[in-house]
């Protein structure tokens, strides 16, 4: 039986419902990820904007009990579906960080944005957002950890990532086996694989888990 290693954190049940028979995982997080208490960032809000950024579910996690009333701009699919059924209002989503920066910046004036990100947040819209005269409000309201793991690369055939932080912690302890496909959740993770593998890496269509395990069973079901 082939064996999948997920180093992220994800629903067992929904996993083996949705991969594909006889295909074997483990799941052995390299991040340890923590909300932070609301008291943290709760008063670092800007009351001047009613604009809010968002670019994880973490984020979504660690601010459902503010009942926040305002606009929400998002990354990720799945991030503005939580959101949506927390009741806040979505206006828009993007896939990738870049995508909603440039949106931004061709849609709105110059102004103050609340911005939900972690203590490992990567630099993509103040890198855009900033330099067209925008203001992004930064509040950490959760913290990614990494977890210093050995693992046994060559009990997996295949290895999935889920981020650039998770894909840099395993790397820095670990390589994959020769043989081991990598399956890689979006752009952005697959360009750091990129920095520390030669691996053939399947990247998923649309950055959602949904649609990385729809990679993952049409690779092993062609196979059969």
């Amino acid at each position: 039986m082939k064996k999948v290693l997920f180093t992220k954190g994800i629903d067992t049940i929904w996993l083996r419902e949705n991969l594909t028979e006889n295909l074997g995982f483990e799941i052995v997080p390299f991040l340890e990820i923590k909300s932070l208490s609301s008291e943290h960032f709760i008063s670092k809000i800007d009351p001047n904007s009613n604009r809010f950024i968002i670019s994880s579910q973490n984020a979504v996690k660690a601010i459902s009990n503010l009942n926040l009333e305002g606009e929400f701009f998002v990354v990720g699919q799945n991030t503005a579906k939580k959101l949506t059924k927390n009741n806040s209002k979505v206006v828009h989503f993007k896939h990738y960080a870049s995508e909603l920066g440039q949106y931004i910046v061709q849609n709105y004036e110059p102004q103050i944005w609340n911005f939900f990100c972690g203590n490992t947040r990567r630099d993509t819209l103040f890198e855009i957002l900033i330099p067209n005269g925008h203001q992004i409000n930064e509040m950490i309201c959760y913290e990614s950890t990494p977890k210093d793991l050995i693992i046994e690369t060559g009990n997996f055939d295949a290895l999935v990532f889920f981020s650039p932080l998770a894909v840099k912690t395993f790397f820095s302890k670990n390589q994959p086996a020769e043989k081991s496909i990598i399956f890689s959740i979006g752009n952005t993770t697959t360009a750091a694989l990129k920095n520390y593998t030669n691996n053939q890496i399947i990247n998923s269509d649309i950055p959602t888990k949904e649609d990385l395990i729809n990679k993952i069973n049409q690779y092993y079901d062609s196979e059969k």
